[in-house]
Formats: C-alpha cells, structure tokens, sequence
C-alpha cells in the first residue's frame, strides 16, 4: 500500500490460488479497504497459506476477509497460516479478521508478526469459537495454536502465546468452561491496540471484557457466547483510529 495524491492506494499485489484481493474500497474516512478473498471452502488438511502486507508511509488501511474462517479435520496433520505486515511512519492499520471455526479433529498453527514504528497506528484482533456448537462439535477440535508479536521499532512490545488442546483425543478433558478458562462462554477475542493515549471498552450485553495497559499499547481480551457480537464488539476500537 502506498500513499499516493492524499490518498491510500494498492501499489503493487501479487497472489495464488485459492486466494484474491477484491478491487479496493475507499472510505470517505480515508482508509482503504482491502478484502482478503478465498475460493476454498476453508482450511484443509496440509494447507499452507502465507501472507504479506507491507503498508508505506501516511498510509490509512482496513485488512478484511470475505467470510468466517472454517478448519476442517486434519487428521494428525496440521493446517498452517503465516502472516507478516510492515507499517511505515504514520500508517495506520486496521485488521480484526472474521472469527475461526475449529471443526471436530482440525489442528491448525498460526504465526503474525507486524512491525510498527512508533508514529504508527494498530489495531489488531484474533476471535476463536469453540466450533460447530450446533453440530455437536463443542472444543472437539485437535488444537489451535496462534502466536502474535508486534514489535515497535525492531522492539517486541506486545506478544500472545495461546494454545488450545481440544476433544479430538479421547484421552484428553477439553473443558474449558471452568474458572480461569473461558467461564462458561463459548468464544474468546484478543485484541491489541497501540497509537491512542487511553482506551476504554464500552458495556455490551453478553460479553465480559477487560483491559490492561503496557509500556506501548493496550490488551483487550473478551468472552463471548456469539463470536457475531465480539466481531461487532471489535468494531468500536475503530474509534481510536
């Protein structure tokens, strides 16, 4: 992304199949939408997906996917995704994709690095559900892994390790719906932001909240019982843009 005549604009895109950047959309705030697009019905077993986003100077930019993520079985394999961004001085970043659906048996790995400046502006969010409740698949996924670091100036300044161990092996209690764990609800949200002097959450029926400030940015972790109403929920941090 490139900042070009008072405007964000795509300067360059390259991609494979299954996925497709849909043409952008310019909002009359001044961020540019970029759509992730995929023709895969959703993660598969051995799959692979890698990528990169590299956001120029002054640039305004909203990173969005066409659908929820779905993950199928894996059998003992492991579906893999890695994501890299780089934002230049000033840019400004929005990237909350739609939540993950872990189906029964799936088992899937996820690294995002993104490098900031420090007159850079982020928000980023992942939201995980405990799968197809509706189909009896309740945390009967095999696991989810996601490793998130944001560094400020070549310097780590935010970093969520999560792992999940689900039902797929019978040997093993999934229950997480003990104290500690996710009380009771079914749907977990991690955010980060950095770029705002303060942040404050505002009360949503059906989700519990907290936030907690570092040395650069803040942390807002979320319980849900709908991963709809934490995606919405996510969709107040744009205000701090």
């Amino acid at each position: 992304m490139a900042f070009q005549n008072g405007k964000t604009v795509m300067s360059d895109c390259f991609f494979t199949s299954p996925f497709k950047i849909a043409k952008p959309f310019y909002r009359d705030n001044g961020y540019t939408e970029i759509m992730v697009m995929c023709a895969s019905p959703g993660i598969l077993a051995g799959d692979r997906y890698n990528m990169r986003f590299d956001l120029s100077d002054n640039t305004k930019t909203i990173i969005s996917e066409q659908s929820y993520r779905k993950l199928y079985n894996t059998g003992g394999d492991f579906s893999r995704q890695n994501t890299r961004i780089q934002a230049g001085e000033n840019a400004s970043l929005y990237y909350v994709p739609y939540p993950v659906i872990p189906f029964a048996g799936s088992r899937f790995r996820s690294r995002t690095d993104i490098f900031l400046h420090s007159s850079s502006k982020l928000i980023f969010g992942e939201i995980f559900t405990c799968g197809r409740d509706g189909m009896g698949e309740r945390f009967a996924f095999g696991e989810l892994l996601s490793r998130t670091t944001v560094y400020v100036d070549g310097k780590p300044v935010f970093l969520d390790n999560s792992r999940l161990l689900g039902g797929a092996d019978k040997d093993r209690d999934a229950d997480f719906s003990g104290q500690g764990f996710f009380e009771g609800y079914s749907c977990q949200g991690i955010f980060f932001i950095y770029g705002p002097d303060d942040v404050s959450i505002n009360e949503s029926g059906g989700i519990e909240a907290a936030v907690s400030k570092s040395s650069a940015g803040f942390t807002v972790r979320a319980l849900g019982k709908s991963a709809n109403s934490l995606y919405r929920f996510a969709g107040n941090f744009f205000r701090f843009c």
